[in-house]
């Protein structure tokens, strides 16, 4: 039985065929790049434009919400934790400031604590927890600057100093520009009414309600304060001596 072939069929397998062969060898020599692909494989495409959901809809939006709550979270226990971080520095700097913060007080007596003679003192104490650095102290008699004791005496008691202008039984001492220690104290000025005379020392103690006293200081880290030893002290921010200051 003669076998039929049908033209037709038989020149497009042929041309299918052809087809396929060019873009296969184009695809192995890279010279047939940016040509539309004329088939494709069962599963070349599969995997690459889908997310990572779990298919089911609910449950996609359930774990979206749950993430962003998540991050929201966390990024408020972030900051409270950097706020909380900020406030304990910030305690610590006081407590080092109070750990070595100087506080000083200015006081007077009219008897010796030991003999319980006439002896009179005007006494300056640190009784802070600090050493006070001490840049300027200034002492007043109605308002003048007094630069020491001499100048003191001649402006408060003139008339009871000695007519040779040698006064015994009178010391002071210098504080401007020191450094006390905590706890520490010195006498200012004191007079021995037995060597300097009773009535120098009446005088003196008299005149004691026209003093005034003011003074600038500092602990080691440069905190500083002003104090008029009424009251308490100012805190500035450094000790510059006002101008006509006499520095005790």
């Amino acid at each position: 039985m003669p076998i039929r072939v049908n033209f037709r069929d038989h020149c497009f397998a042929a041309a299918e065929y052809r087809t396929i062969g060019v873009w296969r060898a184009s695809r192995r020599t890279g010279t047939d790049r940016g040509r539309p692909e004329l088939f494709t494989q069962a599963g070349h495409d599969h995997g690459h434009g889908h997310g990572h959901g779990t298919g089911v809809r609910w449950l996609d939006l359930v774990v979206g919400v749950s993430a962003f709550f998540i991050s929201i979270v966390s990024l408020v226990v972030s900051i409270e934790h950097g706020r909380t971080m900020e406030k304990m520095v910030e305690q610590n700097e006081k407590l080092v400031a109070a750990g070595t913060m100087p506080f000083l007080a200015v006081s007077g007596s009219q008897l010796d604590p030991v003999t319980q003679k006439p002896f009179l003192r005007i006494e300056l104490k640190n009784g802070g927890v600090g050493p006070a650095v001490v840049d300027w102290f200034e002492i007043r008699y109605k308002g003048a600057p007094m630069g020491s004791s001499a100048e003191l005496l001649k402006a408060c008691c003139f008339a009871a100093l000695p007519r040779d202008g040698h006064t015994k039984g009178v010391i002071y001492s210098n504080v401007s520009q020191s450094i006390m220690p905590a706890r520490d104290s010195l006498f200012l000025l004191q007079l021995d009414p037995e060597s300097a005379g009773k009535d120098l020392y009446v005088a003196l103690d008299a005149a004691r309600k026209d003093l005034t006293m003011k003074a600038c200081y500092c602990s080691v880290l440069d905190e500083c304060w002003l104090s008029d030893f009424d009251g308490r002290p100012k805190k500035v921010k450094e000790c510059k001596a006002p101008a006509g200051t006499k520095s005790w």
